[in-house]
């Protein structure tokens, strides 16, 4: 494999180029912060977990109008909880 290689590039950098070109490496994020909103306050108004998840719709890519999973509801009543002990 040459040193140059494209390769070497795809170890989780994004090369220099295409950052100039506006691209950005990874997964896009399907959960933006208007759901992680509308979580956090259907959570602090008691609703369980499982109810957020059922409540919650997947705006775009594959599972479009899907809800997401209880799991992915958990992680974004902590991702949400963990940002908040930080702005303290």
């Amino acid at each position: 494999m040459p040193a140059g290689s494209t390769y070497r590039t795809r170890g989780g950098k994004v090369a220099p180029k295409s950052r100039e070109r506006g691209r950005h490496g990874g997964r896009p994020k399907v959960v933006g912060d208007d759901m992680a909103d509308y979580a956090r306050a259907l959570r602090t108004q008691g609703a369980t977990v499982p109810q957020i998840a059922r409540k919650l719709v997947t705006p775009s890519g594959k599972n479009k109008g899907e809800h997401p999973s209880v799991a992915t509801a958990y992680r974004l009543l902590a991702e949400a909880e963990a940002s908040d002990d930080t702005d303290e």
